[in-house]
């Protein structure tokens, strides 16, 4: 009995550093009240061709009026890093206006305790919770992406270059580069990026316009079968 308990906890273990080395946080930064119209970037020596990279961006935003009239707008520059989805592109630009971000009382980037935790033990830092003086105009920002190490680059890096702020501020941003397997938490954070949500929407629209024309081939159908039956009744009759 003691044997197999020995076994068990041996098991349980060598799981957690498994797991470890699946998921791991190559770097992490965090800027608290970043200025408008500025670089803000996470680096790492050069990492082996054959790694699997992510990223995550998270921005606090806080809108100074009512989210129709503010916009955020940034770009995303890569340097030793290719987007899988589209690798030949190594500047991103993105503008969006405030009713496309997410509106979130609970906005902290710490309200993820596995990543936080993560975070913390694989780099030493603290995740420092941005502060706002009126949460109900909090909004989020996230970004989740997968990467590829380009060939024979010197080093690893994410830039997060800020543009001017129409009645907007970024209370809070925090970059996030790792490899291997991503932390569950990201799935959730995922979901907070506008593109996500906007292509969600449109594969949801989608399916209800497939779904609608499945139902009117489906009447149709019907409709001919009862007509078809009233031929033949008709002329069953006839007949008789």
């Amino acid at each position: 009995m003691l044997k197999q308990f020995w076994v068990i906890i041996c098991l349980m273990f060598s799981s957690q550093i498994l797991w470890a080395e699946d998921s791991q946080i190559l770097a992490f930064e965090q800027f608290i009240d970043p200025a408008a119209e500025q670089r803000y970037s996470v680096s790492v020596p050069a990492v082996g061709q054959n790694e699997q990279l992510w990223s995550v961006v998270y921005m606090v935003l806080q809108t100074n009026q009512v989210p129709d009239n503010t916009v955020l707008d940034f770009k995303v520059v890569s340097q030793g890093l290719l987007s899988k989805n589209n690798p030949a592109q190594k500047i991103q630009e993105y503008a969006f206006d405030g009713v496309q971000l997410a509106q979130k009382k609970d906005y902290v980037l710490s309200q993820f305790s596995d990543l936080s935790e993560q975070l913390e033990d694989q780099t030493g830092k603290k995740v420092q919770d941005a502060s706002l003086f009126d949460t109900s105009r909090a909004h989020v920002y996230a970004r989740v992406e997968d990467w590829v190490p380009d060939y024979n680059a010197q080093a690893t890096q994410l830039n997060i270059e800020l543009g001017k702020l129409n009645e907007m501020q970024v209370k809070g941003l925090y970059l996030i580069l790792g490899k291997g397997e991503k932390p569950k938490d990201l799935l959730a954070i995922a979901q907070l990026d506008p593109m996500i949500k906007s292509q969600f929407h449109s594969e949801e629209i989608q399916e209800r316009k497939a779904a609608r024309s499945e139902l009117r081939e489906a009447r149709l159908a019907i409709f001919l079968v009862i007509i078809a039956m009233g031929i033949f009744l008709g002329w069953y009759r006839f007949k008789r």
